[in-house]
């Protein structure tokens, strides 16, 4: 038995989505301390290398996941975090890190239209999932991160893209989430229901120098109330023990806390009253999020050990 192999197979692509939450933590984080953001950086880049390798390794088996639909659509996390830590990176080869962010914003759109292809062509209702947003809603990471390069245009167009897509999915994925029953290992993926709204609006900002302040009432209100749902479910998934889709517990919530923030920057830069609650409120959505991401990480550092643990154990019995 080829061990490295072995291993790597049992390496789960959501880890994608666990690094997706520690590079947007530690952007979230890196004017409070620097030191911190480069570490979550840099255990973010460490799990995407890990992931890249299975792909590398083992290409016929990760395809062969990718024919399920929940693995097929978190897979854009991984393109998601490219984006980020393309972020990490320009300040120190920029040549390169905006090659690393177009590359991952193509790799990002060739995904949509082959999900689109595969998974709409044979269509059933029970395959459809919260992570459905991440496939086509997380393309605005790239609005998120476009002005670090420049390309403000581009990422304002991505926006409106991913914002018609949004619109269209969240009655899809409702309307699934209504009349079927979700299995326990995938319960977490609920989660994603957080993200889509605040990255609209974390995107929005971004791109837009004078934005529309009712518009950003009416999304961060949005955002706001789709947390608190998400919220009030995250205690029985926790219960339920680990599962791969445990990595639904991160992004979502770090960018709401960076959407609630950001609005209420917008508000003081607009001459608007900003309550002193709603900075605490900002900070304790921040405090939960970086919580949620290390309790995850811990979660599935223990889970890959026992992986690997495993398949050393049937290696040596081979």
């Amino acid at each position: 038995m080829n061990f490295p192999a072995e291993a790597l197979k049992r390496v789960p692509l959501p880890v994608s989505g666990v690094a997706l939450g520690l590079a947007a933590l530690g952007n979230a984080v890196g004017q409070a301390s620097p030191v911190l953001r480069l570490t979550l950086g840099c255990v973010s880049a460490l799990l995407v290398l890990i992931l890249l390798a299975k792909i590398a390794c083992v290409p016929r088996f990760v395809a062969h996941e990718l024919q399920n639909s929940i693995l097929a659509s978190t897979f854009a996390t991984l393109f998601m975090t490219c984006m980020q830590l393309a972020t990490y990176l320009a300040p120190y080869a920029y040549g390169f890190a905006f090659a690393l962010w177009h590359a991952s914003v193509s790799a990002h759109m060739v995904l949509i239209a082959l999900f689109s292809v595969y998974f709409f062509s044979r269509f059933e209702l029970t395959d459809v999932h919260a992570t459905y947003f991440i496939a086509y809603v997380g393309i605005i990471v790239a609005s998120l991160t476009s002005p670090t390069f420049h390309v403000e245009p581009l990422g304002a167009a991505l926006f409106w893209f991913g914002l018609a897509l949004y619109a269209a999915l969240l009655v899809l994925v409702t309307v699934r989430y209504l009349l079927h029953e979700v299995k326990v290992p995938a319960k977490p993926t609920f989660c994603v229901y957080a993200a889509p709204m605040s990255l609209s609006l974390a995107g929005y900002l971004a791109i837009e120098p004078h934005p529309n302040l009712i518009m950003v009432t009416v999304m961060l209100a949005a955002a706001q109330l789709l947390f608190v749902m998400v919220l009030t479910q995250v205690p029985s998934f926790v219960r339920a023990g680990f599962f791969p889709s445990y990595a639904a517990m991160t992004f979502p919530f770090v960018i709401t806390s960076v959407a609630l923030g950001r609005s209420l920057e917008a508000f003081g830069a607009a001459g608007c009253h900003v309550a002193p609650w709603l900075w605490g409120l900002q900070q304790a959505e921040t405090a939960f999020a970086f919580a949620m991401v290390m309790f995850v990480l811990i979660s599935y550092v223990r889970y890959l050990v026992r992986c690997a643990r495993e398949a050393w154990g049937e290696a040596r019995a081979a």
